[in-house]
């Protein structure tokens, strides 16, 4: 998949907007000092769909995990009203847009797929809106690497008035490239070959794994054929699917990673049976590990849609519930986007259904839940938890 164009307001045009809701500041540091308040006293978040996701069973159950959430938790917002909108554009961008011009919105309960907040992330950082992503965990998005030039900051628009205002409770790429590395140990490889694709997304968690097998002794290789074991950091599912099944025909014993933007029914349906020696993580928790709160989330979402949730969908139940704790504890200020932006950031020791998490001023969690999962009966299906390096 080629690289996703970063779809930015510009600074001229995200002012103009910008009057129409609070004024528009040239100057100014952080989201913290934001004169963007909502007007009226209704508080609408905001859930973004993928065009797709009505043939999309992973990104069904994220969202409606956070449905359940909203269900179970607005009525903890006691000082404004709240209104719950979902947008299915034709593209993301469409969804954020469309979020930004709404002089009541307050949140907005950003993308999915690993990669593609880089198209919306511009739109609501331009007018200081507070973007949570579910499943996203992109590291480029938070975190400084040299596969993207420019990262962090390069995504963000009106970035020197507002700072950054993405935020996420899935634990970074980062943390998961530091997982792949350490599965790979325990499996006893020796010798890994890496590719990506030109996406951001695949470069930069290319790099990363690349240097955790390195600081994991593992001796990283151009050579396919003699490498027992592969990495792909494909944002597509079907190429991934198509690089991973010519690497099992060339070397049925070789061993295949892939990261979590393959947890999609595509790559499942494209992966053929001869490539068994397969490990996608996912960032999630195997059943035992659960929490007391994650384990009532299981049992609620079964109840609400008769099936077990994707394994992921508990991320997107936490996206929803983190926004409405926040907007709950902040009370009056709810009305003023700043003030909520520096409060998701400064949740420390939360108790939720992810466990206990604290975030950072970047965006990022404490988190570092992953599982391994493999093909099965047309599914990922987690078989461990992934070990720590």
């Amino acid at each position: 998949m080629l690289r996703h164009p970063r779809a930015l307001v510009s600074t001229g045009a995200a002012c103009l907007a910008a009057l129409a809701v609070a004024g528009c500041s040239q100057t100014g540091s952080s989201s913290s000092s934001s004169s963007v308040t909502v007007a009226g006293h209704t508080l609408v978040i905001y859930i973004s769909e993928p065009s797709d996701l009505g043939s999309n069973p992973v990104a069904k159950d994220i969202v409606d995990a956070e449905r359940l959430a909203y269900t179970g938790h607005a009525k903890d917002v006691t000082a404004y009203r709240l209104s719950l909108t979902t947008l299915r554009g034709s593209t993301l961008s469409q969804n954020a847009r469309a979020a930004i011009i709404d002089k009541r919105a307050i949140a907005y309960l950003g993308e999915i797929e690993p990669g593609t907040s880089d198209q919306t992330v511009g739109i609501t950082n331009a007018l200081d809106l507070l973007q949570v992503s579910p499943t996203d965990n992109a590291l480029e998005l938070t975190t400084r690497t040299p596969a993207v030039t420019g990262s962090p900051r390069t995504y963000f628009e009106s970035y020197s008035t507002y700072g950054r205002t993405f935020a996420r409770v899935v634990p970074s790429a980062s943390k998961e490239a530091e997982a792949q590395a350490a599965e790979m140990k325990s499996l006893g490889v020796s010798s890994l070959y890496v590719t990506h694709d030109p996406s951001d997304y695949g470069r930069a968690i290319a790099h990363a794994v690349t240097a955790d097998a390195q600081s994991a002794g593992i001796t990283v290789t151009t050579n396919l054929g003699r490498a027992d074991a592969a990495f792909d950091g494909a944002q597509s599912p079907s190429a991934a699917a198509s690089f991973f099944n010519h690497a099992a025909s060339q070397s049925p014993s070789i061993k295949l990673f892939g990261p979590s933007s393959l947890n999609s029914s595509v790559f499942t349906a494209a992966i053929s049976p001869q490539a068994r020696h397969l490990y996608i993580s996912l960032p999630g928790f195997m059943p035992n590990d659960l929490s007391p709160q994650g384990r009532a989330f299981d049992t609620a979402f079964r109840a609400a849609y008769h099936h077990a949730p994707n394994p992921t969908a508990i991320f997107g139940y936490e996206a929803m519930a983190a926004v409405l704790r926040v907007l709950a504890n902040e009370g009056a200020n709810a009305d003023n986007r700043g003030k909520v932006i520096s409060a998701f950031l400064a949740q420390r020791n939360v108790t939720s259904v992810l466990g206990t998490f604290s975030m950072n001023s970047g965006g990022d969690t404490s988190l570092d839940a992953f599982v391994f999962a493999r093909v099965k009966a047309g599914q990922l299906v987690p078989f461990a938890a992934a070990p720590h390096s």
